[in-house]
């Protein structure tokens, strides 16, 4: 039953006999990131496990690099996250583990460089920005309509439906309990995972929204009072709170504050005045969490936080220890804390301080280009997006900090670093657009 992992590859090797690696990119990946689950695998005796996403993003990999890679471009970034995959593969392989570091290297060539690849390579190049934000985020929204059972009846449907075809497999992610209510997790793992995958529809949604990039109403829908793009950013910023993920919340609010600075109409000041308010509130927030962290343990909330608040000096001399490779998948763990909920303390621990390095410099690389892409940016259009962009990634490592990154949000984190390198002004988009049709036609 579990072959079934294998139709959405034919379904890529399809759109690609028939069209290209853009729409192959838009029509099949897309699809298969937001709404299938990533937790079930197919596994052949001798060859690594492979998931949904997996499966299409090898075909599509191979098809991007015999299409699209005469049109790549070196930048800084390759190397960082070129750095990161072989700090992946290197432990494991030193210390024998041949067959976890052949895996890992597979895993993350499809996870990690695939994803960069498509983002560097089939988006601002042929002007599909808004056309990939707007398949992104519709079905991000249709997700989100599915996920409301899971808040009502604490069962995830998508998890609940997958399951008949995957009866030998328990992939370890169960509804968990908050405030009365299941939390919503989608088909992206957890709470937190899924947290950070609908802010950033969020995000892009009001992006979307502001630039009139919808039609003004839903197909047969024309008596709905609301906008199409309102309703569909709204659907997502609901879902995000049935979430109840208080890491991705706080990436929310970091992302929509750097994001909705792009509408302003002196971006300068209001960096300024956006930057001494959000530390101010983060000072005092810091603060505040030290104290329910030293209180006595009421609730499981306080309980959970206090674990996260253990992980840092439990483990911090385990990953000193690690030196530059880390430890592999052989990482001793600490008596009552064996979920590492911190991204950047198991990159440390796993694949050392040169791992951790390679993770950081990628994301300071993308930042640092979304700045100077805003500095530069002669429209409004394209400041705010840069800025959203940036407030994207900009919330995704703030909620790493309490969280590990997985399933979709692993894909989609390497995917819009890929995008960083390669934005470009709506009208450089449009010229390149019309040159490259007149190519492939």
């Amino acid at each position: 039953m579990s072959i079934v992992i294998l139709i959405p590859a034919l379904l890529c090797l399809i759109a690609l006999y028939q069209g290209n690696t853009q729409t192959t990119f838009l029509n099949v990946y897309l699809p298969t990131l937001l709404l299938l689950p990533l937790y079930y695998y197919w596994k052949v005796p001798m060859l690594p496990p492979i998931d949904f996403g997996e499966a299409v993003l090898l075909p599509l990999g191979f098809a991007m690099i015999l299409q699209d890679l005469r049109r790549w471009r070196f930048t800084l970034c390759d190397l960082w996250v070129l750095l990161f995959v072989i700090t992946s593969f290197i432990t494991d392989y030193a210390t024998d583990h041949t067959t976890a570091a052949i895996f890992d290297l597979f895993s993350n060539i499809a996870s990690v460089i695939i994803p960069y690849m498509a983002g560097k390579l089939l988006i601002e190049q042929f002007g599909n920005r808004v056309a990939t934000l707007r398949r992104f985020v519709f079905l991000l929204a249709v997700a989100c309509v599915i996920s409301v059972y899971e808040y009502r009846m604490e069962q995830n449907p998508f998890m609940m439906f997958w399951s008949h075809f995957f009866p030998d497999q328990d992939p370890g992610w169960h509804t968990q309990i908050r405030w009365g209510f299941g939390r919503v997790a989608g088909p992206y793992g957890q709470s937190e995972l899924a947290g950070m995958v609908f802010f950033t529809g969020l995000v892009f949604a009001l992006w979307l929204a502001h630039g009139n990039h919808w039609e003004e109403k839903f197909r047969g829908m024309a008596w709905l009072p609301f906008r199409k793009g309102n309703i569909l950013a709204a659907i997502i910023g609901v879902v995000l709170l049935m979430a109840q993920a208080r890491g991705p919340w706080l990436g929310a609010l970091l992302a929509l504050a750097i994001s909705l600075t792009g509408r302003a109409a002196r971006i300068g000041r209001t960096a300024i005045i956006v930057a001494v308010i959000g530390s101010a509130v983060g000072y005092v927030s810091f603060m505040a969490f030290t104290r329910y962290l030293a209180a006595p343990t009421t609730s499981i909330e306080q309980q959970n936080a206090q674990y996260r608040g253990q992980l840092l000096p439990n483990y911090l001399p385990i990953a000193i220890q690690g030196g530059a490779f880390g430890w592999g998948q052989q990482v001793p763990h600490v008596k009552g804390q064996i979920s590492i909920d911190n991204e950047y303390l198991f990159v440390d621990l796993t694949q050392g301080y040169m791992g951790l390095a390679a993770f950081v410099l990628m994301a300071l690389d993308a930042i640092l280009l979304l700045v100077v892409a805003c500095a530069r940016a002669a429209y409004p259009e394209d400041r705010y997006f840069s800025l959203s962009l940036l407030g994207v990634i900009a919330g995704i490592l703030l909620t790493a900090a309490t969280v590990f990154l997985g399933n979709q949000a692993y894909q989609m984190f390497f995917l819009l670093i890929g995008w960083s390198q390669s934005v470009q002004p709506v009208l450089k988009q449009k010229e390149a657009a019309f040159l490259l049709e007149k190519v492939y036609t």
